[in-house]
């Protein structure tokens, strides 16, 4: 009895194996470069799952990206410069239209997510000493580091090659909830995003 049911597991583990080996994997990865609004740099890694909801192809995905972006302005006698540095993790559904994994051609990408989002919001001047701390040889900063939650709608187009690789052009834009001190709530980026589906 022992070994009658040593070979059924055995067997089942066996076709269980093949099983998997015949199904299509429809996991992805990308990453990619770009810039926001103010000609800073945003980045961007991501790992995804690829699946068809009511005939359309959606993409679920895990997102970590992150953009620095810097402002110079003159008040007065005085000079500023503010830098923003976002760090955003998030949760990304993309629905994938025109988009077949078995033919190469131009699709386009609509997606919405959720994100936590970290802040770091700094504003100088080697004139004001007004702001805070005060600067070595005159002026002063202030500082606000904060973690915030956010949405992201992303819009773009893609072209998809042979052997499932894709490159995209997407503009996730970030809205964030509070921003903290004069840090912008509404973050455009503009990405150039390469990836491969397993």
């Amino acid at each position: 009895m022992k070994k009658l049911l040593i070979i059924l597991i055995a067997a089942a583990m066996f076709q269980g194996i093949s099983a998997a080996a015949q199904t299509p994997v429809n996991l992805g990865l990308r990453v990619g470069l770009g810039t926001d609004i103010s000609g800073g740099l945003a980045y961007g890694l991501s790992g995804n799952y690829q699946l068809e909801l009511a005939g359309i192809v959606t993409e679920l995905g895990i997102n970590l990206y992150g953009s620095s972006s810097r402002s110079d302005k003159t008040t007065g006698p005085n000079r500023y410069t503010e830098t923003t540095n976002l760090l955003v993790f998030g949760c990304l559904a993309n629905y994938l239209l025109n988009y077949s994994a078995g033919n190469p051609g131009l699709f386009f990408v609509g997606g919405v997510g959720l994100a936590a989002i970290n802040v770091d919001w700094t504003e100088s001047s080697p004139t004001d000493t007004s702001l805070g701390t005060p600067l070595p040889g005159g002026g002063s900063t202030h500082s606000v580091t904060a973690l915030a939650a956010g949405s992201v709608i992303n819009l773009g187009l893609g072209y998809l090659f042979e052997g499932g690789f894709d490159l995209r052009f997407e503009v996730p834009t970030i809205f964030v909830f509070g921003a903290p001190g004069n840090a912008a709530s509404v973050v455009p980026t503009f990405t150039l995003t390469g990836g491969y589906r397993f």
